[in-house]
């Protein structure tokens, strides 16, 4: 993964990343700021991969919840912003 210091993205601009993302392999960039890893660009592609695997992660999480029996199923619909409420102040 390729590396820029905030002082180069200063420079550079989306330009420095554009550069960044061709010179790395799988089109990410790290950004540096004192020393650090702060942030992480990717390009649309690589963003999309991460968000779907972020939805599927998730949905096997409710999968295995539900597999469980930890959850707790709706019938009343007209008070579910009241259950909802009350869960909220009672976490």
């Amino acid at each position: 993964m390729t590396m820029l210091t905030a002082n180069e993205l200063k420079r550079g601009g989306v330009s420095g990343i554009e550069r960044a993302m061709l010179d790395s392999d799988n089109h990410q960039v790290m950004i540096d700021v004192r020393g650090k890893t702060k942030y992480v660009v990717l390009d649309i592609e690589q963003y999309n991969l991460f968000r779907e695997y972020e939805l599927d992660k998730a949905i096997s999480e409710a999968q295995a919840c539900l597999a469980a029996g930890e959850v707790t199923p709706i019938t009343d619909f007209d008070n579910l912003a009241v259950q909802l409420r009350a869960d909220i102040d009672n976490a």
